[in-house]
């Protein structure tokens, strides 16, 4: 027996004008029977109103929405002709686009062209390019494409107008923190430095990008020097600069330790030695002796890292680790090898084990932890298919056990690493605690291990050793103490008391009420009483910063927005905590970088790289509009 239809008697589509009505979104379709269309209105709920309207016309919507819902309904007549019958076709909606194209300047449209070059790293000979010529000639309506001079001069034009308003931006900042490195690519060398800062308000870190100009030559301390005290200068920053954050590269080192003021963690002892006058008289002026530099910073997790690649791999290559560790890397390589050189390789890991293998990056340790992860992860029966697929000789079942106690044991570290790296939120107060957990942890680690117990001695003296000016660097303690996170938990009892004293003694010297005003007339004359005043702050003041500094250390809280509530331990947060620990940034600047010097754009010149560079990476921080 033929079941009964339960289907609608819906006509072709293109004959309901509901279904293309622009206020259609209103109401909801129901049913449709014969030549009309059953609608509830939304707007009407929760009363339940069922409207009707033919197929052709949705006169008595329109009408529904002009009575019962004017604000939700504009009268435009030029538009609105779905209430009249349809006999003919269609109208063409192509009259829209013409009207929309007639009101595009060729400045917007020049404008636009400049977007999406610096945005997507576009060649510049796109303009050129005849398809893209056609594109934009037809979705504008007629407007030409402009030439490469005229893209070059507005692409002047827009840095200048970034970089003014990159200037005007830092000047309204208290403190900024900087970091800087080399990068070479294609055969150039490039000196790249960002800028970072904790807005006031919100306690979020904000980065812009300074510089990435071309190096030629050697790259010496004294080179260097001058490239970091000019991009200072150029954008007025230089007494602004709580410290650099650098890589621990020896000329980056040498030329903190040659010209900046009081950089005490990179200054040795040197040997006295006594000059003739005259000689030194007769001698040039060097042109560098007038350079002044701020506080240096080593990068911390660079710090990290040679501990990872130096000292953990020397003391796994001694001892009873040596034989075994250089036989499981030495299988794991020739798997990373040739999964990256054969794409058949390759397929046939993805085909067994589901997955593929992560190929390290020579320079960056945790890439290697990390693929040493990703091996462990696959089983022993996976391994093994995996190895003879691609012939390459079986690890052994103590080799696998090895590598599965390196992803164990040594996870913190990696985690240290990236923990480190960050940048939005991650704050000098970050490093002291990172490191101490990380010495917790690895020392948990030796209670079980078979392979590591020597090579985690070696990690935790080398912290010891390489962070030892961070373990005892006052800067360092407040930057930690006055995190909600952190506050004095990380440190023994018998040391809090003497933090607390240092964060009073710090907030008393940052509060407003020491600033000696102006009077009306503009006189900043001192009174005897002020002038004769020995005492570091009035008792009055110091015992109101003591309390305040009591009850922060008492809180609970670990979110920022609690220094809200104590303004004094905020402003001692944003001068200690505007240093960055990494100097990671700068190297995600270079990355953009690479990017854009590829070898289809490796014939930009020094200046424009540098111009493309920048306001791609500034653009939303100054709002650059390319207008």
């Amino acid at each position: 027996m033929e079941e009964p239809s339960t289907s609608v008697d819906r006509p072709p589509v293109g004959k309901n004008v509901f279904n293309t009505w622009q206020y259609r979104n209103n109401f909801e379709l129901k049913t449709v029977e014969n030549n009309n269309v059953y609608v509830l209105c939304k707007l009407c709920r929760p009363k339940v109103q069922v409207l009707s309207t033919a197929l052709t016309s949705t006169s008595n919507l329109k009408k529904h929405l002009e009575r019962k819902h004017a604000g939700k309904y504009e009268k435009r007549p030029e538009l609105d002709t779905t209430d009249q019958q349809q006999t003919g076709p269609p109208k063409e909606k192509q009259a829209r686009l013409t009207q929309f194209q007639s009101n595009i300047s060729q400045s917007k449209v020049n404008s636009l062209m400049l977007t999406f070059i610096v945005d997507d790293v576009q060649s510049f000979s796109i303009l050129e390019e005849p398809a893209f010529k056609g594109l934009i000639e037809g979705l504008s309506g007629g407007k030409t494409v402009m030439t490469r001079k005229t893209l070059m001069a507005k692409l002047q034009s827009e840095y200048m107008n970034m970089k003014d308003k990159l200037k005007t931006k830092l000047q309204q900042v208290q403190s900024v923190c900087t970091t800087a490195d080399i990068w070479t690519a294609s055969n150039r060398s490039f000196f790249g430095m960002t800028c970072h800062w904790i807005e006031e308000g919100e306690l979020d870190r904000k980065s812009a990008a300074l510089a990435c100009v071309r190096m030629k030559g050697r790259h010496t301390f004294d080179v260097i020097a001058a490239k970091i005290n000019e991009i200072h200068t150029t954008y007025n920053i230089e007494h602004k600069v709580a410290a650099t954050v650098t890589d621990n590269g020896s000329n980056f080192v040498k030329a903190f330790t040659e010209f900046s003021a009081n950089d005490d963690d990179d200054k040795e002892e040197e040997e006295v030695t006594f000059e003739d006058v005259n000689t030194i008289l007769s001698e040039e002026t060097d042109e560098h002796v007038h350079l002044f530099l701020p506080p240096h910073q080593r990068c911390a997790s660079h710090t990290l890292n040679l501990i990872a690649t130096k000292d953990l791999t020397t003391a796994l290559k001694q001892g009873s680790t040596r034989r075994v560790y250089n036989s499981a890397m030495a299988k794991c390589s020739a798997l990373w090898n040739k999964t990256h050189r054969s794409s058949l390789a390759a397929e046939a890991v993805e085909e067994i084990g589901k997955m593929k293998f992560i190929v390290p990056c020579v320079t960056r340790w945790n890439s290697e932890y990390n693929a040493v992860q990703k091996v462990v992860s696959f089983s022993e029966v996976q391994l093994g298919e995996i190895c003879d697929r691609l012939e390459v000789t079986r690890l052994l079942p103590h080799e696998i056990a090895f590598l599965k106690e390196y992803a164990e044991v040594l996870r913190p570290l990696s985690f240290a690493l990236d923990l480190l790296q960050g940048e939005h939120k991650c704050f000098f107060g970050l490093l002291i605690p990172t490191l101490l957990t990380l010495k917790k942890k690895l020392r948990e680690q030796r209670i079980s291990t078979r392979f590591f117990n020597a090579a985690i001695h070696t990690i935790l003296a080398a912290i010891d050793k390489r962070f030892a000016q961070t373990f005892t660097n006052q800067d360092a303690k407040i930057a930690t103490a006055t995190m909600p996170q952190f506050r004095l938990w990380w440190l023994a009892e018998p040391e809090r008391e003497d933090v607390r004293q240092l964060l009073v003694s710090e907030a008393s010297r940052l509060d407003p009420n020491e600033i000696p005003e102006a009077n009306e007339s503009g006189n900043s004359a001192q009174s005897d009483e002020d002038f004769f005043s020995y005492g570091p702050e009035h008792p009055s003041v110091r015992s109101g910063v003591a309390d305040e500094v009591r009850k922060f250390l008492e809180g609970t809280s670990k979110s920022l927005d609690c220094l809200n509530e104590f303004p004094k331990v905020k402003r001692l947060f944003l001068k200690y905590n505007t240093i960055l620990p990494s100097s990671a940034p700068v190297e995600r600047l270079f990355s953009h970088g690479g990017n854009i010097l590829t070898p289809q754009r490796n014939r930009l010149t020094d200046e424009h790289f540098e111009q493309v560079l920048l306001m791609r990476y500034n653009r939303k921080l100054v709002s650059v509009a390319f207008d």
